[in-house]
C-alpha cells in the first residue's frame, strides 16, 4: 500500500519542460540573445513536492545563463561558437539521489571578477573552484546594471537555500570561454 501511495506521488520530470522551455524562449528574446535548451534523459520521475520546490530554482538558474553567461551574437561569432546560444539540462539518477546538471556553452565565470568584489581577502590564497563557490554568497551579483533579469541582489544565494531546504545541494564548475555547469543533487 505504501509502495503504491509512493507512486501516486510521482510526476513524469517532462511536465516541466513546456514551462522552461518559455521560460528560455522568453528570456532569450528579452535580452537579444537567441538561445536553445536541450534536454537528456526526461523519463525519470520525481516527487510531485520536491518537483513544485524546484520549478523556481531551475527558472532562475535558466535566466542567469542566459544573462550571464551566453554571450551576445558578435562576442560568440569572434569566439568562433554557434550563433545561438546552447543549454543543456539533464537529468539523471545516483543511486537514491536525483542529479539535474545545466551546461551553458557561454563565456563561463571569471574568478577574478568575483575576487573583485571584496568577499576574498587579498591575501588569501583559494583554488579557482573554491572561488566560484562565492556566487552563492547573498547579495552577491556581477551585473553591471539592474535589469528585469538580474542585478536585484536576489541571487544564487537564494537558489542555494531552497535547494538545501529539499536536502540537496548545489554546485558550480566552470571553464572560461566553454562555459558553467550548475548540478543540483
Amino acid at each position: 500500500i505504501q509502495e503504491s501511495l509512493m507512486r501516486t506521488r510521482l510526476v513524469p520530470f517532462s511536465r516541466l519542460l513546456p514551462r522552461l522551455q518559455r521560460l528560455v524562449r522568453q528570456t532569450a528574446s528579452t535580452v537579444n540573445k537567441p538561445t536553445e535548451l536541450l534536454v537528456n534523459n526526461t523519463e525519470g520521475e520525481l516527487d510531485r513536492n520536491i518537483l513544485e520546490k524546484l520549478v523556481s530554482p531551475l527558472e532562475h538558474m535558466l535566466r542567469n545563463a542566459i544573462d550571464h553567461g551566453i554571450e551576445d551574437t558578435e562576442q560568440r561569432q569572434k569566439a568562433g561558437k554557434s550563433l545561438t546560444g546552447r543549454i543543456d539540462l539533464n537529468i539523471s539518477r545516483q543511486g537514491t539521489d536525483v542529479l539535474v546538471s545545466f551546461k551553458d556553452d557561454g563565456k563561463g565565470i571569471d574568478p577574478t571578477i568575483i575576487r573583485e568584489k571584496g568577499l576574498i581577502k587579498s591575501d588569501q590564497h583559494l583554488e579557482p573552484e573554491e572561488i566560484l563557490q562565492f556566487i552563492f554568497h547573498p547579495g552577491f551579483s556581477t551585473a553591471q546594471q539592474v535589469t528585469q533579469i538580474s542585478g536585484r541582489g536576489v541571487g544564487l544565494d537564494v537558489v542555494q537555500s531552497e535547494i538545501k531546504s529539499l536536502g540537496g545541494q548545489v554546485s558550480v564548475s566552470s571553464e572560461l570561454g566553454q562555459g558553467s555547469t550548475f548540478t543540483i543533487r
